[in-house]
């Protein structure tokens, strides 16, 4: 039985995007989309394309619909304090941010299919684009405003989206 290499996706091979609406990921998802379809959408990480695009979509949809856990009060005090300004800045979300086993919640299915986690992104971005609102607090930074959640799945995202590669990309 062989078990798959870890990859520090901090150093990994990573598209710089950047997007600027939920269209903006919508468009990319559908470039990727085409990708797969043609087979010739790889990545350079640890996860599929169909783990990324889901662990993509659950964030947006608990942001939308709420989440089932929350960090301690503590850690969202200081998440909050410390790093809320950076998460809807300009700036890109850094890569390489391992996620704790409480935050299960919204870790992809392992080893999703590409298209079926493709297709769970797509509906949730076209629920935010029809006009659902995202006003659900954050598990790690609490109330965040609809359009924050847009600058940080804009962000998420284009920080996810950044291990897919195809060509043209």
């Amino acid at each position: 039985m062989s078990t798959k290499q870890t990859i520090n996706t901090k150093a990994a091979p990573h598209r710089d995007l950047a997007f600027s609406s939920i269209a903006d990921i919508l468009d990319e998802l559908e470039r990727i989309s085409a990708a797969v379809d043609a087979g010739t959408a790889t990545t350079t990480g640890n996860w599929s394309i169909g783990e990324i695009c889901e662990h993509c979509a659950k964030l947006i949809t608990g942001s939308c619909d709420g989440f089932k856990t929350r960090a301690p009060f503590f850690i969202r005090w200081a998440a909050r304090a410390l790093f809320f300004k950076q998460a809807i800045s300009d700036k890109p979300m850094p890569t390489g941010i391992k996620l704790p086993d409480s935050a299960a919640e919204i870790f992809p299915e392992p080893g999703i299919a590409d298209a079926q986690g493709i297709s769970e992104l797509r509906k949730e971005l076209k629920r935010v684009i029809a006009g659902k609102d995202m006003s659900h607090p954050s598990p790690l930074f609490g109330n965040v405003t609809h359009d924050q959640w847009i600058t940080i799945h804009c962000k998420h995202c284009a920080m996810h989206m950044g291990f897919i590669t195809y060509p043209g990309a």
